[in-house]
Parts: structure tokens; C-alpha cells; sequence
């Protein structure tokens, strides 16, 4: 994953936390993280919100454009972005964060990230080889919830998990933890601007 944020000590606070889950890769501004991301691939972009420059939402508006799918977290206490993000699709971490949360959410969107790419690739594949759906008597389907939500509710991420960094998933010695609580902001519903995904 990479890790951008503009405070070096929240930076390698971050990279600390993640380091015996993930592969971290740092970097200080939203412009360095784009040059990173037009010669590396990662499955997730973790961003601080107020940086110099190009902010984190600006930056993940461009991260989610990528050809390759790539998972997107942005970490805020800022007052700014709190007040207007009830209009926000960025998965979405307020300071100050437990460690283990933090954990818990990046496996998710890493794995999330290594599913769509297999599918996307999986369609691919089945594309160039000739018709599909009706056409050669079977269904696509999508990995889409129908309500417009990427995250599945029922598979958080284990809380034992290693991702390592070629995204394989395998057992790590950490212990037990609490099951990660992610937060997306929801346009579709203004009474309740909060959804939470077990």
C-alpha cells in the first residue's frame, strides 16, 4: 500500500502501525504519490486530507480513475473535511484512530482491491477468448452490491491475516483483535449520512 501524508511523524506513526501487516510504501505529498503510481501498482492508497498542495480528496479522486483498480482510505480530523463530507464516496478514517481498526480496515480494502482486479482480469480473459454471458450459455456477474456499495458486509477481514506484498494472504502472529468498523460517508441517505460495514 502507499501511505501519503505531508507530517512525517504521522507518517512513520502509519507505517509503524502497518508495518507487520503490510507492505508500506511512504511518501510526503500527493504529487510524489502520483509519480509513484504512474510506475508501481498498490492495492490501496492511504491519504492524510490537509496536505500542501493537492489535497487527499483531490488526490483519491485521481487514484480512482487508475485503469487498475485501487482501494482508497482517507485518514482526517480536519474540521474542513468533516463538514462537507456527507457528499463524500472516500472510505474514511477520523483522528484519532486505533491502531488495530486501522489494521482491520486496510486488510479489507486491500483484499477488496485483489478481488475486483481478479475479476476484472477474469472477464478479461473470458472477453478475448470469445462471446460471453448469453451468448456462450452462461452469466456474468458482477461483484457489485446492488445498492452502489463495494464493501461486502458479511466478510470483514480476518482479524489474523498477513498481506504480504504480492497480496497474498496468509496467517501472521498477531493477536486476536477486535473486528475492524468501516465508515463511508452515504449521499443516499441525509438523515443518516453514516453506514457502517461489519
Amino acid at each position: 500500500m502507499l501511505v501519503v501524508d505531508d507530517d512525517e511523524r504521522a507518517l512513520r506513526s502509519i507505517a509503524a502501525v502497518l508495518s507487520a501487516d503490510v507492505d508500506a510504501v511512504t511518501c510526503s505529498s500527493a504529487e510524489h504519490a502520483l509519480k509513484l503510481l504512474a510506475v508501481r501498482q498498490f492495492h490501496l492508497v492511504c491519504s492524510d486530507f490537509l496536505m500542501p498542495g493537492m489535497k487527499g480528496d483531490e488526490l483519491l479522486r485521481r487514484v480512482s480513475s487508475l485503469p487498475v483498480y485501487t482501494s482508497c482510505l482517507l485518514i482526517t480530523g480536519a474540521d474542513e473535511y468533516i463538514r462537507s463530507m456527507s457528499g463524500s464516496h472516500n472510505y474514511v478514517i477520523l483522528k484519532p484512530f486505533d491502531p488495530d481498526r486501522l489494521i482491520g480496515i486496510v486488510l479489507q480494502l486491500s483484499r477488496l482491491a485483489d478481488m475486483k482486479r481478479s475479476v476484472h482480469s477474469m472477464t478479461d480473459s473470458l472477453g478475448s477468448q470469445g462471446p460471453t454471458g448469453a451468448a456462450a450459455g452462461g452469466e456474468v456477474v458482477s461483484c457489485e452490491r446492488p445498492d452502489g456499495g463495494s464493501l461486502p458486509d458479511s466478510t470483514p477481514a480476518p482479524p489474523t491475516s498477513r498481506l504480504g506484498s504480492r497480496g497474498a494472504v496468509g496467517p501472521t502472529a498477531r493477536g486476536p483483535q477486535q473486528g475492524p468498523e468501516l465508515t463511508r460517508a452515504d449521499p443516499a441517505a441525509p438523515g443518516a449520512p453514516w453506514r457502517t460495514c461489519r
